[in-house]
């Protein structure tokens, strides 16, 4: 890894073409610079008796409290979508590329920005297809043009149907191209804990033959298989092969759900990133059948097997929160009865056995139980972001409009936490308006981490995975990027323009400006092979007047990278070093070959 020092001349450089072609960042209040002090930012909605939104609060018609203890509000908006034509997305000039929402999307400062995630990963086909018919009804009836949907499907990998737009009919035709299918990371695991089997403690009892005795009782053991039986086994290993094959499956099941719960929670965490970038409260629908919060065993084998995703599952909700996103979960299985109110079972198992009494009352209790834990995860994730949980319901068009229709409208509100030490911990926040019959949705907490601490838990490979993963475009750090045909035998050089509201500089003495900046650059051939990567650190410390000029304008580098002739994908990533977070850009490149000399 090279590492050298961004010169103060270097930072003044306007950019280039890239800055000229392009707007300048927008200015608005949410997007400043990030200093030492941190405010926590709280977006709330506020809603009367009848659903609709309460408009005209300030700052003294809120309370604010952090674990019990009030906080003084620093700043409060009124945000509400407004009316917006609908516009084609800019279009980019030639080798150029950017994660910047307000260069891609049109209107991107004056819409909801809501996602659409078609979960088929956790989702059976039968219900996939009800949703699609059902979000195809909402676009046909009610889709209001001041929204902007993106629609996003996750099997075994997330998949972008349609970006951002404000157009029904391109919404309709990327729906329609959506064909429900059963990823393999469900088809092996299955979505519930299957009916456990009744088997009982293992016991270390073996035949009188293996310690030497005798056998015991003249005949062969009447209940082992005429095939066995003359071998004079005890029935006691059967117990034990059961005991253990039934682990083997339990345990086979969990992995499977292990490994599916993960590329979920990856997916969502994923959709935060690609969100991160866009202004104030963002909504994310998500149509899914979910996944158990805990599966707890009812049996000795069934124990071992025990899994509590809760600690997973707070970090998602945590990266949902801090880049503002409410999700709205919406149960794809609607009234889907229990078994044993299902006509189409017969209460016999796969056998043809009848569950009959402490048997049945297994079965059901284990059902019954994961049902409960998976709308349980799925009410809790949209709770503490803020958003609402749809469940028990088949009218998933209104489930739809209702989300959609109280996101028009929210505060932003701000606040210094009274409490400055940043412990890992988490932090409860309650919030109250003075008006009596009002309803508020809004993030419960935040862990009050230090930013510093970022490199744990492999925080340094977050961004190279991202790209090598080939994962939505994270919008954390904004920029652009122009990477030109370079000439033969000589690098390629890519130019990056960050956006300096999208970074974090620490205070020195002497009152300097502190950065440290990665840039990673992967090149991969058509085929999706990584030939090459350049990762190059940057930091600098800026006196007042070069910091207050940075701040209003891009801050340039470049990236040499060798490459042959031949064509590729740059994936493109930069990182604030003090905050770990990054953002990421894709850009098309084609390497000209030598030309041969003239004779």
């Amino acid at each position: 890894m090279k590492r050298f020092a961004v010169q103060i001349g270097l930072l003044l450089f306007a950019g280039g073409l890239l800055v000229a072609q392009q707007p300048s960042p927008p200015q608005d209040p949410g997007l400043v610079l990030h200093v030492t002090t941190r405010m926590v930012l709280v977006d709330a909605i506020v809603l009367d008796k009848a659903g609709h939104p309460v408009k005209g609060l300030k700052s003294d018609d809120f309370t604010v409290t952090e674990d019990g203890v009030r906080q003084s509000i620093a700043s409060l908006s009124e945000r509400t979508s407004e009316h917006a034509n609908v516009a084609p997305p800019p279009v980019l000039p030639p080798h150029v590329t950017t994660n910047r929402p307000a260069v891609t999307q049109a209107n991107a400062e004056n819409s909801t920005i809501a996602v659409l995630l078609l979960d088929g990963l956790n989702t059976p086909p039968q219900d996939q297809i009800y949703v699609k018919q059902q979000m195809l009804k909402f676009l046909a009836r009610q889709y209001d043009p001041n929204t902007k949907l993106a629609v996003i499907a996750l099997t075994n990998n997330l998949k972008v149907l349609q970006n951002f737009t404000q157009d029904p009919i391109v919404l309709r035709e990327a729906l329609s191209r959506y064909l429900a299918e059963t990823p393999a990371l469900a088809r092996s695991g299955g979505q519930m804990e299957t009916p456990s089997a009744s088997v009982p403690t293992p016991s270390v009892s073996l035949p009188p033959q293996a310690t030497g005795a005798p056998p015991s009782g003249g005949g062969p053991d009447p209940g082992l298989p005429a095939t066995l039986a003359a071998g004079g086994s005890n029935a006691s290993i059967f117990e034990d092969i059961a005991y253990m094959m039934d682990r083997f499956e339990r345990e086979s099941e969990n992995f499977s759900r292990d490994t599916r719960i993960s590329t979920t929670l990856s997916a969502l965490e994923q959709i935060a990133r690609f969100m991160s970038g866009q202004n104030g409260r963002k909504v994310l629908l998500w149509f899914s059948t979910g996944f158990p919060f805990s599966v707890v065993g009812d049996s000795p084998s069934a124990m071992e097997a025990e899994r509590n995703y809760g600690d997973q599952i707070r970090r998602t909700i945590n990266l949902l929160n801090d880049a503002h996103v409410a999700t709205y979960t919406i149960d794809a299985g609607g009234l889907a009865p229990s078994s044993l109110g299902d006509p189409s079972l017969s209460g016999r198992d796969s056998e043809g056995r009848i569950h009959l009494g402490i048997d049945a009352n297994r079965a059901l209790s284990a059902e019954s139980f994961q049902r409960f834990s998976t709308h349980d995860a799925l009410e809790t994730i949209a709770r503490d972001t803020g958003g609402r949980y749809f469940g028990n319901s088949n009218d998933l068009d209104g489930a739809i409009q209702s989300a959609l229709s109280e996101s028009s409208s929210y505060y932003m509100l701000g606040y210094y936490p009274s409490k400055k030490k940043w412990d890992g911990k988490f932090r409860n926040i309650k919030l109250q308006v003075n008006r009596t019959g009002t309803q508020l949705r809004y993030r419960r907490g935040y862990f009050a981490v230090n930013p510093l601490d970022w490199r744990k838990d492999n925080g340094e490979r977050t961004l190279t995975g991202a790209l090598t993963g080939n994962s939505l475009p994270s919008t954390e750090v904004t920029f652009m990027a122009r990477a030109l045909p370079p000439q033969p035998d000589s690098d390629t050089v890519v130019e990056f323009a960050i956006d300096p509201s999208t970074l974090s500089f620490q205070t020195e003495a002497g009152n300097l400006h502190y950065c440290m900046l990665q840039f990673e650059v992967q090149a991969f051939t058509p085929e999706g092979k990584r030939v090459k990567t350049e990762v190059q650190t940057a930091e600098a410390s800026l006196p007042e007047p070069t910091y207050e000029k940075v701040s209003k304008q891009e801050l340039p580098m470049s990236v040499p990278i060798r490459l042959t002739p031949g064509k590729y994908t740059l994936r493109l990533g930069v990182r604030d070093n003090l905050t770990g977070l990054f953002g990421t850009a894709d850009l098309s490149l084609e390497v000209p070959a030598k030309r041969e000399s003239k004779r």
